[in-house]
């Protein structure tokens, strides 16, 4: 955690959000801990969903782009028997199944559900329509072409963790970005020809950030501004950063750079010959550089 000259903090929070709150809700009771601060999230959840909600400070906002390219875990259960207009516990109930599901037939549909995979967005999320959010038409009775929104998206690994019941199961998905959770479950529910919908979502892991150092909305508000306080629970700005490969420049070419300018890098034998790098100089974090050549080339710079 850094905190600059003028008293703003930047780095990374592993806050924890609670079920029935949105994402931009709990950014709102962040706001009035962190008041001059800049502040951004990354990875919405859905307002039933829990789990990790990495809150980006100051600085710490120009990375958010960085972390989106990082996978998530998900713990989540099925419901089977009922169908619902939102694909989750939220919705109204529009189809019903008295078919119970199989164990094995679940394992069959999981297995078959790894590696890159077109998937179709609920009717309720936020893609647009003209303008127009996908969850409002719907709310207004129209339903939109969600075909139309399909993309593809990466599943890493999916497993059965349990059943619950003879009606409900648990399974634990690890995918990319702009993946949804509840076309997961719809899926699931096609294939084996049964109504479904999902009841609990628990994101674990996003990057870094995992369920061992998190950190409630509660517990931070009750924080004071104590300087000691806060270096235990506002992780670096690099954090997210740590799957790329770092070089050191002198403060005469760390200068160059904070100012936008391209400079030769003079790199030892171990250092990387192209590609992206983040740079620092006697070990503060400068920039993240496009590195062509022996060229490197801000991309984004910190002022810390």
């Amino acid at each position: 955690m850094v905190k600059s000259y003028n008293n703003l903090f930047h780095g990374w929070i592993n806050l924890y959000k609670d079920k029935d709150l949105t994402s931009n809700d709990a950014l709102r009771l962040l706001k009035s801990k962190f008041k001059k601060n800049k502040i951004g999230h990354a990875g919405t959840l859905d307002p039933m969903a829990t789990g990790i909600l990495p809150v980006a400070l100051g600085e710490a906002t120009k990375t958010i782009p960085y972390i989106h390219e990082k996978n998530k875990t998900y713990l989540f259960t099925i419901k089977f028997g009922d169908q619902t207009d939102t694909d989750d516990a939220t919705g109204k109930i529009i189809r019903r199944s008295n078919k119970k599901p199989d164990i094995n037939e679940i394992k069959s549909v999981l297995s078959n559900y790894i590696g890159p995979i077109k998937q179709i967005p609920p009717v309720y999320s936020a893609k647009k329509f003209k303008g127009i959010r996908s969850y409002k038409l719907a709310r207004n009775g129209i339903v939109p072409d969600m075909v139309k929104k399909s993309k593809i998206v990466k599943i890493e690994d999916i497993k059965l963790i349990k059943m619950d019941s003879d009606l409900e199961c648990t399974i634990e998905v690890t995918c990319g970005t702009g993946t949804y959770i509840r076309s997961i479950s719809k899926h699931i529910g096609d294939k084996l020809d049964l109504c479904c919908h999902v009841t609990k979502i628990e994101r674990t892991k996003y990057g870094p950030f995992n369920l061992k150092n998190i950190l409630s909305i509660d517990r931070l508000i009750q924080l004071n501004h104590d300087i000691d306080t806060l270096d235990m629970i506002i992780c670096p700005v690099e954090t997210v950063l740590d799957d790329i490969l770092a070089v050191q420049v002198n403060s005469y070419d760390a200068n160059r750079l904070k100012n936008g300018s391209t400079i030769t890098f003079r790199g030892k034998n171990k250092d990387p010959q192209s590609g992206r790098v983040i740079v620092k100089s006697a070990d503060k974090l400068i920039a993240i550089c496009s590195l062509q050549e022996m060229q490197l080339q801000p991309v984004r710079v910190f002022n810390l």
